[in-house]
């Protein structure tokens, strides 16, 4: 196979972007093996997807980017798991945890259906209720075998031994 014409069919690309198949990942996998230049034009095909990709990105807003920066720098100096006490010179952990508010106003709310609710309910009283049952046949099935095996055993094995 023509080296040049294997790299130039896109293969490089397509298993750096995770479009290739199983059949040419293994195909690179052994050709890497074979010529040790495909090392370098992996290498470069990787900083010329990267070089796209941050040609055609789109930058976040300022204000957004501002904002972030500002909460970094804030916190920074900060201390968030111990306070230092002056008084015994140890540390000891903070009466108040530390939040950090990402996004303030943001007021998301996760609600559910009363069906789902209902259904929830309903799933957890048929599991204690079925846990329930198979502890009381567990319990009658030992007790029955136990009279099951009185009833086999002859009746001068059940008798204490007499000396």
């Amino acid at each position: 196979m023509d080296l040049k014409a294997y790299i130039d069919s896109g293969v490089i690309e397509r298993y750096l972007l995770g479009l290739a198949t199983p059949e040419q990942e293994r195909e690179l996998t052994y050709m890497r093996r074979l010529h040790p230049m495909l090392e370098q034009e992996i290498a470069a095909a990787e900083l010329r997807i990267e070089s796209n990709i941050m040609a055609e990105a789109i930058p976040p807003p300022t204000h957004l980017r501002d904002k972030v920066m500002e909460e970094g720098r804030r916190f920074k100096h900060q201390e968030y798991y111990f306070k230092h006490n002056d008084n015994d010179g140890g540390q000891q952990p903070p009466q108040e945890p530390v939040y950090i508010d990402i996004k303030p106003g943001w007021n998301r709310k996760i609600t559910v259906s009363i069906w789902w609710r209902c259904a929830f309910l309903a799933l957890c009283v048929l599991t204690m209720s079925l846990a329930a049952s198979t502890w009381y046949l567990y319990k009658r099935t030992n007790q029955l075998e136990d009279v099951l095996i009185k009833l086999k055993t002859p009746a001068e094995a059940l008798l204490p031994a007499s000396h």
